[in-house]
């Protein structure tokens, strides 16, 4: 773990948050199933983080129930993103996360963003390190419209620039899946929220 890991941790922790940190997924997974108790709702937003652990059939057959939104379209698609913000659990990733100990994330459709500012009580968010990046809130944006915004646009089909070319195109874009900048700086009140770095590469 070499040491701006390190100073992200001691930065998160200062914020709040719980982080555990895992040399693998197969670890991480490992202590979600153990984690979460069995019986509980676990809300997923569109992570393909989530999704390259395996940790959701895991907590299935522990008993607890899946809410995710994938696979769904129109009306149901709605309504399975309306009872993942009223779960017990949530479960997602972050785009970025600074050196100081801040989450950085952007959605299109604002879902995640949702659930994280006022959804469930206990929120897991499992995130590779190489999201993580030295400097501030603008050094995350940079990253997540660079590393994370094209193959996620391009994976959905979306008609964006970013998709065709692999690189941002900022205001220029005409339909940006690029709609809503979430920092969230400290755990908010009356909620847990635990960080589980992964140092194995997953997702964006």
């Amino acid at each position: 773990m070499n040491a701006v890991v390190e100073k992200t941790i001691d930065n998160l922790k200062k914020n709040d948050f719980e982080v555990v940190c895992c040399a693998t997924a197969q670890e991480a997974k490992d202590y979600l199933a153990g984690k979460i108790d069995a019986g509980k709702s676990i809300g997923v937003g569109g992570s393909m983080t989530i999704r390259q652990m395996e940790v959701l059939p895991a907590l299935e057959e522990k008993g607890c129930r899946i809410v995710t939104h994938w696979g769904a379209a129109g009306d149901e698609a709605e309504q399975k993103m309306k009872e993942a913000r009223e779960a017990d659990v949530y479960m997602c990733s972050v785009n970025a996360i600074t050196s100081g100990g801040k989450l950085v994330m952007i959605d299109g459709r604002g879902n995640r963003v949702g659930a994280i500012c006022d959804g469930p009580h206990e929120v897991y968010f499992v995130a590779s390190t190489d999201k993580i990046v030295e400097g501030g809130t603008g050094a995350a944006i940079a990253r997540i419209k660079r590393d994370a915004a094209p193959p996620n646009c391009k994976r959905l089909g979306l008609n964006t620039p970013c998709a065709e070319t692999g690189v941002c195109a900022g205001d220029e874009c005409v339909d940006p899946s690029c709609r809503i900048t979430l920092v969230v700086d400290k755990v908010p009140r009356k909620r847990t929220m635990t960080v589980v770095l992964v140092e194995e590469k997953l997702g964006y």
